[in-house]
């Protein structure tokens, strides 16, 4: 294949290309990765300076990990190299996006034609293939790719009627792939800092001399005799899991740290914790303005709302007999000014949660317009709602 020409492209997005290891030839289908890597900016805690021989490092205040490596790049990189890795799997390594999306986009429009469901679970997985999503474990990117599909198909179907005209890909893909990074890189936390000495255990200091991090334990079996006892240390602050210490906690039930799998899984066995009070940690976001954090949850929505997007959308129709409830800083909410029930407040939250963000199991109708549920892990469908 004849190297393809790359000068046309800014200036940014050659650097971007060539910082994230993109081959222009055989990863031409992954440029648009690092056109949107072109111009990044520091999350917050991380403070970027000059090292002692003039190169960019970026320090973050709260972990004390040092990198020369710009943070979001890296999980840029990270990215690259998952849809690789998916490429390899799937056996589409060079395969075009835009011909095959249009034979998929084109079977979408026919079933609106004969005024079928646009979409079926089949159509689905051969759409995530396409775009490199995991629909077997990346459950909330699926059911936005599920959402966007149904609404840009309804959209072109009126404009392919009206103007005749071929529908467009590229506002789709646009919106897909602006969701996948913020999911995949703009939002995804930081990975946690595990222990260098003891495997499973997470780093809570960073020697100061050593330059490595450690747990409590960690840090005392090999800092206990010799030059090394001298040596001083730094806090590592990172709020991990106790069931699963590779994790960040989410939630914190009893002074007890919980990401949201442990939670649940403890809740199975343990029916008791829902009884008790559940603060969410780093608070929720509003389901339309995702930076926004929420500070309402609308019960008869079952959603998360900055007090702005509620309003907006509560304006007219039945929705104006919607009641809001209250969400403070800690997750907690308020019935006319009463804190509810543990339990209940902690079953509100998890419903909204979940309606937004979904678990393994898809809503689809078939061509008589049942519904029925399709489970994205498993590949099995039923007639029955399993989140009832």
């Amino acid at each position: 294949m004849p190297g393809l020409d790359l000068s046309h492209l800014p200036l940014a997005q050659q650097k971007a290309i060539q910082e994230l290891n993109i081959h222009p030839q055989q990863d031409e289908q992954l440029l648009w990765i690092a056109e949107h890597a072109m111009n990044v900016e520091l999350p917050p805690d991380w403070v970027e300076f000059e090292d002692d021989d003039g190169n960019q490092a970026y320090y973050h205040a709260k972990t004390k990990r040092l990198t020369t490596e710009h943070p979001v790049i890296f999980k840029y990189k990270q990215f690259v190299d998952k849809v690789r890795k998916f490429q390899e799997r799937m056996g589409t390594i060079g395969r075009k996006v835009k011909p095959h999306l249009a034979v998929i986009m084109n079977e979408v429009l026919n079933r609106i034609y004969r005024e079928l469901p646009p979409v079926t679970p089949e159509i689905i997985e051969r759409l995530a293939v396409l775009i490199y999503i995991d629909t077997t474990i990346e459950h909330d990117t699926t059911r936005r790719l599920k959402v966007a599909i149904e609404s840009y198909a309804e959209d072109q179907y009126d404009i392919a009627l009206q103007a005749q005209q071929k529908a467009d890909m590229d506002t789709f893909l646009h919106e897909v792939r602006n969701e996948q990074i913020r999911l995949e890189v703009l939002n995804k936390p930081d990975a946690v800092i595990m222990c260098t000495e003891i495997e499973g255990q997470p780093a809570r200091v960073k020697c100061e001399q050593c330059k490595d991090f450690f747990s409590l334990e960690g840090f005392a079996a090999t800092h206990a005799t010799g030059k090394r006892k001298n040596h001083t240390t730094v806090k590592c602050e990172q709020t991990t899991c106790s069931v699963y210490p590779d994790q960040l906690a989410t939630c914190e039930v009893d002074n007890t740290l919980f990401c949201d799998k442990a939670y649940e899984e403890v809740a199975q066995r343990q029916p008791h914790i829902r009884q008790k009070r559940k603060k969410v940690l780093g608070g929720l976001s509003c389901s339309e303005y995702p930076a926004t954090v929420a500070e309402v949850l609308c019960e008869d929505c079952s959603d998360l709302y900055c007090w702005e997007a509620f309003i907006e959308l509560h304006r007219r129709g039945n929705r104006l007999r919607h009641v809001p409830l209250r969400l403070d800083a800690e997750g907690q909410l308020y019935r006319a000014g009463e804190l509810l029930p543990p339990e209940e407040c902690a079953r509100l939250i998890d419903r909204a949660r979940l309606a937004r963000e979904g678990g393994p199991w898809l809503a689809f109708q078939d061509d008589q317009l049942n519904t029925y549920w399709y489970h994205l892990s498993d590949k099995v469908t039923t007639q029955q709602n399993p989140y009832l």
